[in-house]
């Protein structure tokens, strides 16, 4: 890694740390997990399903994961829009991920409300 692509790096983490602040819920968390920076955070959905999200940068976009509940690989993705790596699909291309963090943050939590209707009624609100 050259020193351009450390400081791009870490301006990227300052800058996100700030947005951050703005944009997610107080009880978002910064951590580290397997070596990825990104904010663990609740979302409790309309209908009262409670969610744990893991956003991240990938090096390319911001990505969701679902942390709770456990939904690694038990859903098909065209139907309720989850990759089988229990990432959230944010965009028309599967797995691109979002240009910005408050984006990124935005979609998951619209997500979350489409992913309870899913759960109870097998369809996924458009």
């Amino acid at each position: 890694m050259g020193l351009a692509s450390f400081l791009d790096g870490f301006t990227r983490v300052l800058r996100d740390k700030a947005r951050a602040e703005g944009a997610l819920p107080a009880s978002a968390r910064h951590l580290t997990v397997d070596g990825v920076r990104g904010w663990l955070f609740p979302v409790t959905t309309e209908l009262g399903d409670a969610f744990r999200l893991f956003l991240y940068f990938d090096g390319a976009a911001y990505q969701v994961k679902v942390v709770e509940p456990e939904v690694e690989g038990r859903f098909d993705p065209h139907a309720c829009h989850l990759l089988p790596d229990a990432r959230i699909c944010l965009s028309a291309e599967a797995g691109a991920g979002m240009e910005s963090l408050q984006a990124a943050y935005a979609r998951s939590v619209v997500w979350c409300n489409g992913f309870s209707v899913y759960l109870r009624d097998e369809h996924f609100p458009y």
